[in-house]
C-alpha cells in the first residue's frame, strides 16, 4: 500500500522548490523603558505608538539591549535602568515584536567604553586577582543568560564586553590603554565560556560578538585576542561614528572585508550614528556635531549615509547595522551630565516626537539582501555506483556556521535530490557523499573542482536553479524524459494528438500521440528540468480539433494545460477535456484497481479558504505541495467535511485520501487561488 501511494503522489511532483545568514537591520532601544517613565510619547504618521513596534513595522529586526551589573552601585549617577529586571523588559518587547536580541554584556555598574573600563563595586576587591575574575564573569555570564532562558528570552546575541579597546575590569580612574592580554583574554575566555554554558542547556545558542570601537583598531585588537587564544567567538563588533572614526563608507567597506577575510568571523557593526540636526531640544549638550563629508546635515542625510553604510557593509560580507539609540529624544528627566537627552539630534524623531518619515528610519525599510531563489535543487545520479542506496550532500548552505552532511530524498533509479533556498547571486561550494561521512566523500574531477580545487561551485540566477551531476563526474544531467498521457474514453476519437511549446522548432505543432489499448494514447519527449510550459490534447489533426480545457486546469493563459518537468517520474496522466488525473481516479484495493472518483469530490477546487470533501467514508488526509513537503494533514469525518487552506500559498497542491483501515486510498489535485 505504501508503495502504490508514494506513486500516485509522485504523479503530481514536481522537483522545484535563507539557508542563508540574517542580515540584521537593528536598534539599540536600551533608553525606551527610563524615557517613558521620564513621560517620553513616540508617533508615527501622528499617532502615538510602541516605539518598539514603530522599528519593527519599519523593517527592524534586531534590538540591542545594554545589560549593567548593578547599576544602584554606580555612585556618580546610581539607576534602576539598564539591570537585569530592565532588559528582562526591553527583551520581552523587542521578541514581542518578532524580533531577534543582542544582549550587551558591559561587565560594568555603568558605561564601558574605550575610555573607561570600571569594574563593578561588588568585584571590586578582586581587581588584582585574575582567577576569581574568571570565577565572577563565568558565573555571572551563565546565571544572567540562563535566568533569561527560563522565562523564554535567550538572545539570539550575546556580546561579551562593550567597546573593549582597553583593559576590562580595571580599577576607578585608572589608564586602560595599555591592554595587559593575559589577563584580558583570561577574562574574555570566561565570559565567552559561561555563554556557552548557558547556550548548551538551551534550545537557543547565541552567538559571540566582541565588540571595539572604531574599525581601524580591528586588526591590532582582534589579532592580539586570537593569538592570545581567545578564538570561540563568531562575530567581530564596532562602533563606527563617523564624527570620531571617520564616515568614508569605502574605506569602511574595505576594513569589513578584509577583517573577516583574515579572520574568519563576522563582522557587525552594533553602534553607528548621526546628527539629522544641530539644533538642541533641552540644555544637556549634546554629543553630536557633524557629519561626514558629502553629506548634509538634514533627515536625509542622516539617511542617506545609513543607507550607504549598511549597503557597504552588506556587498563586502558584513551581518548588519545597529543603530544607536534612536530614541533618545529629550524629556525632563536628569542623566549624569545634564537634563534631557544628549541625543536628541541623533534620534529618528524631531523634536515632538515625531518619526521622521524621511529620516533614519528608512536604513531600516531597505531591501538589501537579493531575493531568495526557493527552488534550488541539487541531484545527482548514483546508479553505476554497485550497493550503494542512499546520498548525501553538504556545502555552505548546510549549516548555521559549519558545513553539516544532510540526506538527499531518494527518486528511484539511483537518484537521489536535495532542494533548498539560496539568495540569487550567492557562489558557493558542495559535494556529495555516499555516506553519512565525512570519507564517504566523492572525489570531484579536477574540471569541475571550482572551489579550492577540491569541491563542486554552483552559482545561483534568478528562476530555475538544477545543478544535476552523476557521482564523481563534470557532465551535467540536464534533461529529463516526460510523458503526456490522455484517455479519450467517452469521445469518438479513434487517434488523438498532442501541441504545446516543445512540439516545434519555432513555433507549436501538432503530433501523433501512440495508441496504448483500451482509448488511451502518450506522447514522450526529452525536456529540460525544471521547465514550466503549455500544452493540451487534440482529438484530429486540425486546430479546430482541440480540446476545452477547464478553468480549474487551465493554468496556462486561461486556456491550456502547464507542464514541469522534474528530475524523474514525469508522468502526466489526464483525462480528455476534464482535470482529473486517470492515476487520480484509481484506488489500490489488495492489489486490484476499483474506479472510485465518483465518489470522491472537492468543492469549490480551484478553492481560496474552506474546501469541502464529499462522498469519503472516514479518512486520514495529507495535503502536499509540490514540493512533496506536506502543509495540512488531519482526519475527515464520514459524510461531508471541510479543510481549511486559507493560509496557503496560491498554487497546485495534492490531497491524498487513505480510508480507516487503510485498504483504500485516493490522490486529488487541489488548486489554491
Amino acid at each position: 500500500m505504501k508503495t502504490t501511494t508514494l506513486l500516485l503522489i509522485i504523479l503530481f511532483l514536481s522537483t522545484f522548490k535563507m539557508s542563508a545568514q540574517v542580515f540584521y537591520k537593528g536598534a539599540d532601544l536600551s533608553y525606551v523603558n527610563q524615557l517613558e517613565d521620564c513621560g517620553a510619547v513616540y508617533y508615527d504618521e501622528g499617532i502615538s505608538t510602541d516605539p518598539f513596534e514603530i522599528m519593527a513595522n519599519h523593517g527592524a529586526n534586531l534590538i540591542r539591549v545594554r545589560l549593567w551589573h548593578n547599576p544602584m552601585a554606580h555612585s556618580e549617577f546610581p539607576t534602576n535602568y539598564s539591570s537585569f529586571e530592565d532588559a528582562v523588559i526591553t527583551i520581552t518587547r523587542a521578541k514581542n515584536e518578532g524580533m531577534h536580541v543582542l544582549l550587551d554584556f558591559h561587565y560594568s555598574d555603568s558605561w564601558a567604553d574605550p575610555g573607561k573600563q570600571t569594574i563593578p563595586a561588588a568585584w571590586a576587591s578582586l581587581v588584582d586577582d585574575t582567577p576569581a575574575l574568571e570565577t565572577k564573569m563565568y558565573d555571572y555570564t551563565y546565571k544572567v543568560l540562563t535566568d533569561l532562558d527560563a522565562m523564554g528570552l535567550m538572545p539570539e546575541m550575546v556580546q561579551v564586553g562593550n567597546e573593549s579597546n582597553g583593559q576590562m575590569l580595571s580599577a576607578e580612574g585608572v589608564n586602560i590603554k595599555t591592554v595587559n592580554w593575559e589577563r584580558q583574554s583570561a577574562l574574555l575566555k570566561a565570559g565567552i565560556a559561561g555563554v556557552r554554558a548557558a547556550g548548551n542547556v538551551s534550545s537557543i545558542q547565541p552567538q559571540i560578538v566582541l565588540h571595539i570601537a572604531n574599525p581601524a583598531h580591528g586588526d591590532d585588537w582582534f589579532g592580539n585576542a586570537i593569538s592570545n587564544g581567545v578564538t570561540d567567538f563568531d562575530i567581530m563588533g564596532f562602533s563606527l561614528y563617523p564624527e570620531w572614526h571617520g564616515g568614508n563608507v569605502g574605506q569602511a567597506g574595505n576594513t569589513i572585508e578584509y577583517l573577516k577575510e583574515k579572520y574568519n568571523k563576522e563582522v557587525l557593526l552594533v553602534e553607528v550614528g548621526l546628527p539629522f540636526t544641530l539644533d538642541y531640544n533641552d540644555t544637556a549638550p549634546n554629543m553630536l556635531s557633524a557629519m561626514p563629508s558629502g553629506y548634509e546635515v538634514s533627515a536625509t542625510g542622516q539617511r542617506d549615509w545609513l543607507i550607504d553604510i549598511t549597503t557597504e557593509v552588506y556587498n563586502r560580507g558584513g551581518m548588519g547595522v545597529v543603530y544607536w539609540e534612536p530614541a533618545w529624544v529629550s524629556t525632563g528627566c536628569e542623566t549624569e551630565w545634564g537634563t534631557g537627552s544628549h541625543w536628541e539630534n541623533g534620534a529618528f524623531f524631531d523634536f515632538n516626537n515625531s518619526l521622521l518619515l524621511d529620516g533614519g528610519v528608512q536604513f531600516l525599510e531597505q531591501k538589501y539582501v537579493p531575493d531568495a531563489i526557493d527552488n534550488v535543487t541539487f541531484r545527482v545520479d548514483m546508479s553505476a555506483e554497485t550497493g550503494v542506496t542512499e546520498a548525501f550532500i553538504t556545502g555552505d548552505f548546510t549549516g548555521t556556521s559549519d558545513w553539516e552532511i544532510v540526506p538527499m530524498i531518494a527518486q528511484g533509479n539511483g537518484i537521489f535530490t536535495y532542494t533548498t533556498t539560496l539568495v540569487e547571486g550567492t557562489t558557493g561550494g558542495y559535494f556529495f557523499l555516499k555516506g553519512n561521512n565525512w570519507t564517504d566523500r566523492e572525489t570531484v574531477p579536477s574540471a569541475c573542482a571550482l572551489m579550492w580545487e577540491s569541491d563542486r561551485q554552483y552559482t545561483i540566477t534568478s528562476g530555475e536553479n538544477i545543478f544535476s551531476y552523476a557521482w564523481q563526474d563534470c557532465t551535467p544531467q540536464l534533461n529529463s524524459e516526460i510523458t503526456f498521457q490522455v484517455d479519450m474514453t467517452g469521445t469518438s476519437a479513434t487517434e488523438a494528438f498532442i501541441t504545446g511549446d516543445f512540439t516545434g522548432e519555432t513555433s507549436w505543432e501538432i503530433l501523433p500521440m501512440e495508441h496504448q489499448g483500451n482509448n488511451i494514447y502518450t506522447y514522450t519527449t526529452t525536456l529540460e528540468i525544471g521547465t514550466t510550459g503549455a500544452f493540451y490534447f487534440l482529438k484530429g489533426n486540425n486546430w479546430t480539433d482541440r480540446e476545452t480545457v477547464p478553468t480549474a486546469c487551465a493554468l496556462m493563459w486561461g486556456v491550456d494545460r502547464q507542464y514541469t518537468v522534474g528530475s524523474t517520474n514525469n508522468t502526466i496522466e489526464l483525462i480528455w477535456e476534464s482535470c482529473t488525473s486517470t492515476s487520480s481516479a484509481r484506488v489500490t484495493d489488495n492489489s486490484l484497481e476499483t474506479e472510485i472518483s465518483a465518489q470522491v469530490s472537492l468543492f469549490p477546487n480551484p478553492s481560496k479558504a474552506l474546501v469541502k470533501v464529499k462522498g469519503i467514508a472516514q479518512s486520514n488526509y495529507q495535503l502536499y505541495n509540490l514540493q512533496g513537503v506536506t502543509v495540512l494533514e488531519g482526519i475527515l469525518n464520514s459524510g461531508n467535511s471541510s479543510i481549511n487552506i486559507e493560509q496557503l500559498p496560491k498554487g497546485m497542491y495534492v490531497l491524498h485520501l487513505t480510508n480507516k483501515d487503510a485498504q483504500t486510498s485516493n490522490v486529488i489535485r487541489l488548486i489554491k487561488e
